[in-house]
């Protein structure tokens, strides 16, 4: 039998399918049984579990560093098998396949979303088997379909309305900034919802940055740096990373265990000059 022939084409997945088990694997494999010559790319599959917000986030700071065309599979999805609609969007050059939960939230907020289309289990899906997993039944076969380039508006009707989860945003009130932890990377790093664009519209554009006092964990940081190494070794420091946020971190260590935390989404951050 001659080999089935493909379209060339990028998706990047993105789950808390986590590794120990062959979920990430079957999903790769209905993609490629569609269409042979795409190219799948693992953005992460380290979501913590059911976090629909986390993986907004890493999403939609994600999707601008990848080429043109890219197809994005976003599955997180705790209501799996419930009513939510199957969602395809279209933001500018790229597509996100995802279920409408909120998980493309960020990416509305940070892009002009052109349309979203809300498509069904029949032509473009396998046989739904059982309500667990339409990771592999439904979006890893539209997202495939895709990739051999059908169109979003040949798969479905356009969505009336879409979930969306209201982006985490830091509040600056009394000379203070008040933001959340969003993610915890696997050095420990914790990334925070602060922008260096935010502190310095709050603190002004000729802020010393040695001057800003970073609260978190019931423990004072003077001073935000630039990279780890201006820290001292085992000791908390505050920094800008490469993404524009700013970031509680350790050098040569872990400021998740230094700080002793069990869960990130309760940790609060204060800046102040």
């Amino acid at each position: 039998m001659p080999a089935k022939k493909g379209k060339e084409s990028t998706i990047a997945l993105l789950t808390d399918f986590g590794w120990n088990n062959w979920y990430i694997g079957v999903v790769k494999g209905v993609i490629l049984g569609i269409n042979p010559s795409a190219t799948i790319i693992d953005l992460c599959h380290d979501i913590s579990s059911q976090d629909v917000r986390e993986g907004s986030f890493i999403l939609g700071n994600s999707f601008r560093y990848f080429p043109a065309g890219t197809i994005f599979y976003a599955v997180v999805d705790p209501g799996v098998g419930g009513k939510r609609k199957n969602l395809v969007a279209r933001a500018g050059d790229y597509l996100f396949v995802a279920p409408d939960n909120g998980i493309l939230s960020c990416v509305f907020e940070y892009s002009d979303v052109d349309r979203v289309f809300e498509v069904k289990p029949g032509k473009y899906t396998l046989e739904v088997k059982g309500s667990t997993f339409y990771g592999r039944d439904i979006f890893a076969p539209i997202a495939a379909y895709l990739s051999l380039g059908v169109k979003p508006e040949d798969m479905g009707e356009e969505a009336d309305s879409v979930m969306n989860v209201p982006v985490l945003l830091p509040v600056f009130d009394d000379d203070v900034i008040h933001g959340k932890a969003v993610y915890v990377d696997s050095f420990g790093n914790i990334i925070t919802n602060i922008k260096e664009d935010f502190i310095i519209e709050a603190f002004g554009e000729d802020i010393q940055w040695d001057r800003v006092m970073v609260k978190v964990g019931g423990q004072k940081i003077r001073g935000v740096k630039r990279y780890y190494q201006q820290g001292e070794r085992g000791k908390l420091i505050a920094l800008i990373n490469s993404w524009g946020f700013l970031e509680i971190a350790v050098n040569r260590g872990s400021a998740f265990k230094i700080l002793n935390l069990r869960e990130k989404k309760s940790l609060e951050i204060t800046v102040a000059v």
